[in-house]
């Protein structure tokens, strides 16, 4: 059997859903930085992966948050 090599990868993902019940439901997942260096095999691959999840992560997960709050109040 032939094993493809994938050409994407998925790093960081934030999702805003609504749901049948008609909830509003936020999703924000990144890979995880210990994944990282088995993912991406070069170096500079790795730094460049690194920077964005640091920040995505900063910058995600204060509006993903904000979100939370906004839509648990409600």
């Amino acid at each position: 059997m032939k094993v493809s090599k994938k050409k994407e990868a998925n790093l960081i993902s934030f999702k805003v859903v609504l749901t049948s019940n008609n909830q509003i439901v936020t999703e924000f997942s990144m890979l995880p930085e210990k994944d990282i260096d088995k993912v991406f095999k070069v170096h500079h691959e790795n730094e460049t992966v690194r920077t964005i999840l640091k920040a995505g992560r900063k910058k995600l997960a204060t509006l993903h948050d904000y979100f939370q709050s906004e839509l648990n109040i409600k």
